[in-house]
Protein backbone atom coordinates (compact mmCIF):
# COMPACT_ATOMS: atom_id res chain seq x y z
CA UNK A 1 0.00 0.00 0.00
CA UNK A 2 1.17 3.87 -0.39
CA UNK A 3 -0.04 6.71 0.81
CA UNK A 4 0.20 10.27 2.70
CA UNK A 5 -1.63 12.81 4.77
CA UNK A 6 -3.10 14.65 1.65
CA UNK A 7 -2.14 12.05 -0.99
CA UNK A 8 -3.15 8.23 -0.37
CA UNK A 9 -1.51 5.43 -2.74
CA UNK A 10 -1.79 1.49 -1.54
CA UNK A 11 -0.46 -1.58 -2.63
CA UNK A 12 -2.10 -4.72 -1.61
CA UNK A 13 0.09 -7.91 -2.49
CA UNK A 14 -1.91 -10.57 -4.15
CA UNK A 15 -1.44 -13.04 -1.00
CA UNK A 16 -2.86 -9.79 1.73
CA UNK A 17 -6.77 -10.06 2.71
CA UNK A 18 -7.27 -6.46 3.10
CA UNK A 19 -5.35 -3.09 3.64
CA UNK A 20 -7.03 -0.73 6.16
CA UNK A 21 -5.84 3.54 6.99
CA UNK A 22 -8.10 6.29 7.66
CA UNK A 23 -8.12 9.83 6.87
CA UNK A 24 -9.39 12.74 8.51
CA UNK A 25 -9.19 16.30 7.73
CA UNK A 26 -7.26 18.72 9.54
CA UNK A 27 -8.90 20.16 12.64
CA UNK A 28 -8.89 24.01 13.83
CA UNK A 29 -7.28 24.65 16.55
CA UNK A 30 -8.64 27.17 18.68
CA UNK A 31 -6.32 28.56 22.20
CA UNK A 32 -3.32 27.15 23.41
CA UNK A 33 -1.63 23.84 22.69
CA UNK A 34 -2.29 21.76 25.68
CA UNK A 35 1.05 19.54 24.52
CA UNK A 36 3.31 22.71 24.98
CA UNK A 37 4.94 24.97 27.19
CA UNK A 38 5.02 28.10 24.31
CA UNK A 39 2.83 31.22 24.57
CA UNK A 40 -0.75 31.51 23.44
CA UNK A 41 -0.73 32.92 19.83
CA UNK A 42 -3.62 34.11 18.55
CA UNK A 43 -3.61 33.13 14.39
CA UNK A 44 -5.78 36.61 13.73
CA UNK A 45 -3.41 38.67 15.17
CA UNK A 46 -1.79 41.96 13.28
CA UNK A 47 2.04 42.16 12.95
CA UNK A 48 3.19 45.27 14.58
CA UNK A 49 6.77 46.98 13.73
CA UNK A 50 7.72 45.30 16.80
CA UNK A 51 6.90 41.49 15.34
CA UNK A 52 4.15 39.65 16.37
CA UNK A 53 2.02 39.96 19.30
CA UNK A 54 2.34 37.44 21.99
CA UNK A 55 0.00 36.32 24.93
CA UNK A 56 1.71 37.28 28.07
CA UNK A 57 2.77 34.02 29.69
CA UNK A 58 1.77 34.31 33.24
CA UNK A 59 -1.34 35.73 31.86
CA UNK A 60 -4.66 34.14 31.72
CA UNK A 61 -6.00 32.86 28.58
CA UNK A 62 -8.56 36.06 27.61
CA UNK A 63 -11.66 36.07 25.29
CA UNK A 64 -10.76 37.50 21.44
CA UNK A 65 -13.20 40.83 21.61
CA UNK A 66 -13.13 43.53 19.17
CA UNK A 67 -13.45 47.11 20.39
CA UNK A 68 -13.29 50.75 18.52
CA UNK A 69 -10.44 52.97 19.05
CA UNK A 70 -10.89 57.22 19.05
CA UNK A 71 -10.20 56.99 15.37
CA UNK A 72 -12.78 54.41 14.95
CA UNK A 73 -10.89 51.58 14.05
CA UNK A 74 -11.52 48.01 15.58
CA UNK A 75 -8.30 45.76 17.29
CA UNK A 76 -7.89 42.68 18.99
CA UNK A 77 -7.73 42.66 22.77
CA UNK A 78 -6.11 40.11 24.81
CA UNK A 79 -6.90 41.34 28.06
CA UNK A 80 -9.32 42.46 30.72
CA UNK A 81 -12.05 39.85 30.76
CA UNK A 82 -12.04 36.11 32.18
CA UNK A 83 -11.31 33.25 29.22
CA UNK A 84 -14.53 32.51 27.14
CA UNK A 85 -15.21 30.10 24.05
CA UNK A 86 -15.04 32.07 21.17
CA UNK A 87 -18.26 32.79 19.58
CA UNK A 88 -20.32 32.76 22.89
CA UNK A 89 -22.59 35.36 23.65
CA UNK A 90 -24.72 36.10 26.84
CA UNK A 91 -28.14 37.51 26.34
CA UNK A 92 -30.36 39.12 28.47
CA UNK A 93 -31.02 36.21 30.76
CA UNK A 94 -27.56 35.48 31.43
CA UNK A 95 -27.55 32.16 29.39
CA UNK A 96 -24.89 31.71 26.53
CA UNK A 97 -25.15 30.44 23.69
CA UNK A 98 -22.85 30.06 20.27
CA UNK A 99 -23.00 32.08 17.05
CA UNK A 100 -23.74 31.34 14.07
CA UNK A 101 -20.68 31.44 12.74
CA UNK A 102 -18.72 29.12 15.18
CA UNK A 103 -21.77 26.89 15.09
CA UNK A 104 -20.74 26.28 11.56
CA UNK A 105 -16.76 26.18 12.22
CA UNK A 106 -17.55 23.29 15.00
CA UNK A 107 -19.21 21.39 11.99
CA UNK A 108 -16.56 21.73 9.73
CA UNK A 109 -14.19 20.16 12.07
CA UNK A 110 -16.03 16.90 12.91
CA UNK A 111 -13.95 13.74 12.60
CA UNK A 112 -14.70 11.92 9.44
CA UNK A 113 -13.35 8.42 9.26
CA UNK A 114 -12.84 6.69 6.54
CA UNK A 115 -11.53 2.60 6.00
CA UNK A 116 -10.38 1.75 2.94
CA UNK A 117 -8.71 -1.36 1.64
CA UNK A 118 -7.42 -3.54 -1.19
CA UNK A 119 -7.97 -7.13 -2.43
CA UNK A 120 -7.28 -9.38 -4.84
CA UNK A 121 -10.10 -11.71 -5.10
CA UNK A 122 -8.80 -13.99 -8.03
CA UNK A 123 -12.18 -14.03 -9.36
CA UNK A 124 -15.14 -12.52 -8.37
CA UNK A 125 -18.14 -14.52 -9.89
CA UNK A 126 -19.91 -15.87 -7.24
CA UNK A 127 -18.36 -14.06 -4.55
CA UNK A 128 -19.53 -10.52 -4.45
CA UNK A 129 -22.13 -11.19 -1.91
CA UNK A 130 -18.83 -12.67 0.14
CA UNK A 131 -17.00 -9.48 -0.40
CA UNK A 132 -19.01 -7.23 1.08
CA UNK A 133 -19.58 -9.71 4.35
CA UNK A 134 -15.97 -8.82 4.79
CA UNK A 135 -16.10 -5.58 4.18
CA UNK A 136 -18.82 -5.19 6.67
CA UNK A 137 -17.09 -7.27 9.23
CA UNK A 138 -13.81 -5.39 8.74
CA UNK A 139 -15.70 -1.81 8.87
CA UNK A 140 -14.71 -1.19 5.42
CA UNK A 141 -16.38 1.64 3.26
CA UNK A 142 -14.46 1.47 0.21
CA UNK A 143 -12.62 -1.49 -0.98
CA UNK A 144 -10.21 -1.94 -4.27
CA UNK A 145 -10.84 -5.11 -5.74
CA UNK A 146 -8.10 -6.55 -8.74
CA UNK A 147 -8.47 -10.00 -11.02
CA UNK A 148 -12.22 -9.47 -10.54
CA UNK A 149 -12.46 -11.61 -14.50
CA UNK A 150 -15.70 -9.59 -14.54
CA UNK A 151 -16.23 -8.43 -18.31
CA UNK A 152 -18.07 -4.73 -18.93
CA UNK A 153 -17.63 -1.44 -17.77
CA UNK A 154 -20.76 -1.12 -15.67
CA UNK A 155 -22.11 -0.41 -11.73
CA UNK A 156 -23.33 -2.90 -10.23
CA UNK A 157 -25.43 -2.24 -7.29
CA UNK A 158 -25.27 -5.22 -4.39
CA UNK A 159 -28.91 -6.34 -3.30
CA UNK A 160 -30.05 -5.23 0.33
CA UNK A 161 -26.63 -4.43 1.55
CA UNK A 162 -26.74 -0.57 -0.07
CA UNK A 163 -23.03 -1.43 -1.85
CA UNK A 164 -22.45 -0.60 -5.54
CA UNK A 165 -19.66 -2.09 -7.37
CA UNK A 166 -17.95 -0.17 -10.44
CA UNK A 167 -15.73 -2.17 -12.04
CA UNK A 168 -14.08 -3.07 -15.65
CA UNK A 169 -13.28 -5.43 -17.85
CA UNK A 170 -12.21 -6.77 -20.96
CA UNK A 171 -12.61 -10.59 -20.58
CA UNK A 172 -14.13 -12.91 -18.10
CA UNK A 173 -11.24 -15.27 -17.61
CA UNK A 174 -8.18 -12.90 -17.04
CA UNK A 175 -7.72 -9.51 -15.35
CA UNK A 176 -10.60 -6.76 -14.51
CA UNK A 177 -10.18 -4.67 -11.59
CA UNK A 178 -13.31 -2.46 -9.54
CA UNK A 179 -13.87 -0.46 -6.43
CA UNK A 180 -16.61 -1.37 -4.23
CA UNK A 181 -18.02 1.48 -2.12
CA UNK A 182 -20.57 1.47 0.98
CA UNK A 183 -23.93 2.92 1.19
CA UNK A 184 -22.88 6.23 3.54
CA UNK A 185 -20.55 7.35 0.22
CA UNK A 186 -21.64 5.67 -2.47
CA UNK A 187 -24.35 8.97 -3.70
CA UNK A 188 -21.04 10.95 -3.26
CA UNK A 189 -19.74 9.61 -6.88
CA UNK A 190 -19.18 11.91 -8.97
CA UNK A 191 -16.98 10.70 -11.56
CA UNK A 192 -15.78 7.36 -12.94
CA UNK A 193 -12.61 6.98 -15.18
CA UNK A 194 -11.38 3.37 -16.55
CA UNK A 195 -8.47 2.59 -18.23
CA UNK A 196 -8.57 -0.65 -20.10
CA UNK A 197 -8.90 -3.75 -17.57
CA UNK A 198 -5.91 -3.21 -14.99
CA UNK A 199 -6.82 0.69 -13.88
CA UNK A 200 -10.28 2.52 -12.97
CA UNK A 201 -10.87 5.62 -10.84
CA UNK A 202 -13.40 6.43 -8.63
CA UNK A 203 -13.98 10.55 -7.88
CA UNK A 204 -16.17 11.37 -4.58
CA UNK A 205 -17.12 13.71 -2.62
CA UNK A 206 -16.74 13.20 1.00
CA UNK A 207 -18.45 16.09 3.19
CA UNK A 208 -15.73 19.28 2.41
CA UNK A 209 -13.25 16.44 0.87
CA UNK A 210 -12.69 15.39 -2.99
CA UNK A 211 -11.53 11.67 -2.90
CA UNK A 212 -9.86 10.04 -5.62
CA UNK A 213 -10.06 6.35 -5.29
CA UNK A 214 -7.94 4.07 -7.93
CA UNK A 215 -7.83 0.47 -8.16
CA UNK A 216 -4.69 -1.05 -9.91
CA UNK A 217 -4.07 -4.25 -11.26
CA UNK A 218 -0.14 -4.71 -12.55
CA UNK A 219 0.79 -7.04 -15.56
CA UNK A 220 2.82 -10.13 -13.15
CA UNK A 221 6.60 -10.87 -13.12
CA UNK A 222 7.28 -12.56 -16.49
CA UNK A 223 5.15 -10.34 -18.51
CA UNK A 224 5.89 -8.68 -21.76
CA UNK A 225 7.91 -5.81 -20.68
CA UNK A 226 6.15 -3.66 -23.40
CA UNK A 227 2.52 -4.71 -21.40
CA UNK A 228 4.32 -3.40 -18.09
CA UNK A 229 5.83 -0.06 -19.45
CA UNK A 230 2.18 1.01 -20.51
CA UNK A 231 0.52 -0.34 -17.28
CA UNK A 232 2.99 2.46 -14.88
CA UNK A 233 2.74 5.04 -18.00
CA UNK A 234 -1.21 4.49 -17.88
CA UNK A 235 -1.32 5.26 -13.92
CA UNK A 236 0.94 7.73 -14.00
CA UNK A 237 -1.19 9.86 -16.70
CA UNK A 238 -3.79 9.01 -14.35
CA UNK A 239 -2.71 10.54 -11.46
CA UNK A 240 -1.06 13.93 -12.72
CA UNK A 241 -4.65 14.48 -13.73
CA UNK A 242 -5.16 14.49 -10.15
CA UNK A 243 -5.25 18.11 -8.73
CA UNK A 244 -2.71 18.70 -6.15
CA UNK A 245 -5.92 19.92 -3.45
CA UNK A 246 -7.59 16.43 -3.45
CA UNK A 247 -6.91 13.25 -1.95
CA UNK A 248 -5.84 10.34 -3.62
CA UNK A 249 -6.13 6.52 -2.77
CA UNK A 250 -4.71 3.54 -5.11
CA UNK A 251 -5.32 0.19 -3.91
CA UNK A 252 -3.80 -2.71 -5.83
CA UNK A 253 -2.02 -5.62 -6.59
CA UNK A 254 0.94 -4.36 -8.11
CA UNK A 255 3.19 -7.44 -8.20
CA UNK A 256 6.06 -6.43 -6.89
CA UNK A 257 8.45 -7.03 -3.52
CA UNK A 258 9.86 -3.62 -2.48
CA UNK A 259 11.90 -6.03 0.28
CA UNK A 260 12.82 -5.60 3.88
CA UNK A 261 14.98 -2.59 4.17
CA UNK A 262 14.23 0.76 3.24
CA UNK A 263 17.61 1.87 1.12
CA UNK A 264 17.41 4.58 -0.63
CA UNK A 265 13.46 5.06 -0.40
CA UNK A 266 13.14 5.96 3.23
CA UNK A 267 10.71 8.61 2.83
CA UNK A 268 7.89 6.37 1.32
CA UNK A 269 9.03 3.06 2.99
CA UNK A 270 7.63 2.72 6.65
CA UNK A 271 9.68 0.39 7.68
CA UNK A 272 7.79 -3.43 7.89
CA UNK A 273 8.19 -5.55 4.25
CA UNK A 274 9.87 -8.60 3.76
CA UNK A 275 11.24 -10.74 1.21
CA UNK A 276 13.56 -9.39 -1.70
CA UNK A 277 13.35 -6.42 -3.54
CA UNK A 278 12.83 -7.22 -7.15
CA UNK A 279 12.99 -4.70 -10.14
CA UNK A 280 8.55 -4.51 -10.06
CA UNK A 281 9.32 -3.83 -6.45
CA UNK A 282 11.29 -0.77 -7.64
CA UNK A 283 9.33 0.42 -9.89
CA UNK A 284 7.11 0.50 -7.27
CA UNK A 285 8.81 2.86 -5.17
CA UNK A 286 10.21 5.28 -7.65
CA UNK A 287 6.38 5.71 -8.08
CA UNK A 288 5.49 6.60 -4.71
CA UNK A 289 8.38 8.71 -4.76
CA UNK A 290 7.56 10.79 -8.07
CA UNK A 291 4.16 11.65 -6.45
CA UNK A 292 5.47 11.85 -2.74
CA UNK A 293 3.17 9.06 -1.80
CA UNK A 294 3.69 6.29 1.56
CA UNK A 295 3.99 3.03 1.04
CA UNK A 296 1.05 2.19 3.81
CA UNK A 297 1.30 -1.43 4.07
CA UNK A 298 4.75 -0.86 5.45
CA UNK A 299 3.87 0.73 8.30
CA UNK A 300 2.53 -2.21 10.39
CA UNK A 301 3.64 -5.86 11.29
CA UNK A 302 2.05 -8.37 8.91
CA UNK A 303 1.87 -12.19 9.20
CA UNK A 304 4.54 -14.02 6.46
CA UNK A 305 2.63 -16.44 4.59
CA UNK A 306 4.19 -19.77 4.48
CA UNK A 307 4.80 -19.54 1.02
CA UNK A 308 7.25 -17.41 1.55
CA UNK A 309 9.40 -18.93 4.50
Amino acid sequence: MLGVASQCLTQSFSFSLATFMEMQPKRILLGRNPLSDAPCWNPDMVLNKQGPGRHPRDAPCLDLGTVSSEQGSGRRILSGAPHRRPGVVKNEQGSSHQSRQVRRVTKLVELIRIRLGSWNVGSLTGKLRELVDTAVRRRVNILCVQETKWKGQKAKEVDNTGFKLWYTGTSSNINGVGVLIGKSLKDGVVEVRRQGDRIILVKLVVSDMVLNVISAYAPQVGHDECAKRQFWEDLDGLVRAVPSSEKLFIGGDLNGHIGSTSAGFEVVYGGFGYVSRNQEGEEILAFATTFDLMITNTLFRKRVPLSDL
